[in-house]
């Protein structure tokens, strides 16, 4: 992997990313306590990307920067709410390092802390006054309930079909990243074309940001990630290196044992040490780089100017990140 860090790209916009987490934590402290609190540390800790990736893309279309701020924020704030109803859902016991907010108070509580923070989040997109933009936040937030519902009501019946893999991160991560290029292309007054290209740009980097961490799931460091490695094929998930593997592997595979529920922690190891040594991983990071070129070639037809060139470096850093 790569040397390439976020944190050395986002320097150039670290002062309109301090004013993104000003207005996310005005948009948070009416809560009270234990609540302020909780959704104090759920917001903190993460990479930024999506507010960043809004941040980015309105400064390359010209977008009024307010309108920005209060945008990244409105993304901040759904990206929280989600990773909260997800660590319920997989029933996580560490986010970032940290235990997750399910295992410390009750699961309606936890819930509805998630909902809290989605409430919040509409609000400062309805604060900026243009009904698309609502139009387009709710179609990501329908876009990753029905993901999410379909991993869940179909994880003991998965077989491995591509397909069904590409529609689950295009729900997960590609339709939030694409939402999230749109909706700075729309407060800049966009071209649909310029807007078709906005949402192609952050669809393929998010299939390819998603490929990558399902990659790291299986070779990353557990430090670095903030969860156990391995934590997909405990679940049952089956994730592109999996599928690359099972195309190639005998009945009597260890990784069909863990996908068949023998998941204590010595199986998941073995299983996972095999799927490293079989090629599927360069197979499922060789097609991680081709989603990651047709989000270069869209930004192409974009603006010319330092945003997009921190955006093009945005794709790389996906594709050569270690967590």
């Amino acid at each position: 992997m790569s040397t390439l860090l976020l944190d050395d790209l986002l320097e150039p916009i670290r002062p309109e990313l301090a004013q993104v987490e000003r207005v996310t934590q005005d948009a948070l402290a009416d809560a009270t306590e234990p609540l302020g609190t909780a959704l104090r540390h759920a917001v903190s800790g993460g990479k930024q990307l999506r507010p960043a990736l809004a941040v980015l893309a309105g400064h390359m279309m010209g977008a009024p920067l307010t309108s920005v701020y209060r945008l990244a924020a409105a993304l901040d704030l759904l990206h929280a709410a989600t990773l909260i109803h997800d660590d319920v859902v997989d029933d996580a016991a560490e986010r970032r390092g940290r235990h997750t907010l399910h295992t410390v108070w009750p699961t309606g509580a936890t819930v509805l802390a998630g909902d809290y923070l989605l409430a919040q989040s509409i609000a400062l997109i309805a604060d900026l006054g243009q009904p698309r933009l609502l139009q387009v936040y709710a179609g990501v937030l329908r876009a990753m309930c029905a993901g999410e519902i379909r991993q869940s009501v179909t994880a003991q019946s998965q077989s491995g079909n591509r397909e069904e893999y590409v529609r689950r991160i295009e729900a997960k991560t590609a339709a939030f990243l694409a939402a999230s290029a749109e909706m700075a292309g729309l407060l800049a007054g966009a071209s649909d074309a310029q807007l078709a290209a906005l949402d192609a740009f952050g669809r393929e980097l998010g299939l390819a940001y998603q490929i990558v961490d399902d990659v790291l799931d299986l070779v990353g460091d557990q430090d670095r990630l903030g969860k156990p490695v391995g934590s997909d094929l405990r679940q049952g998930l089956i994730t592109l290196p999996i599928i690359y593997h099972l195309e190639q592997a005998g009945a009597d595979d260890p990784v069909r044992a863990v996908l068949a529920g023998q998941r204590c922690t010595a199986h998941v190891r073995a299983a996972s040490a095999v799927i490293c040594q079989s090629g599927a991983i360069e197979l499922a990071l060789t097609e991680a780089r081709d989603h990651a070129r047709r989000s270069q070639a869209a930004l192409t037809t974009l603006p010319d100017n330092d945003a997009r060139q921190v955006l093009w470096s945005l794709v790389d850093y996906a594709l050569a990140r270690s967590q």
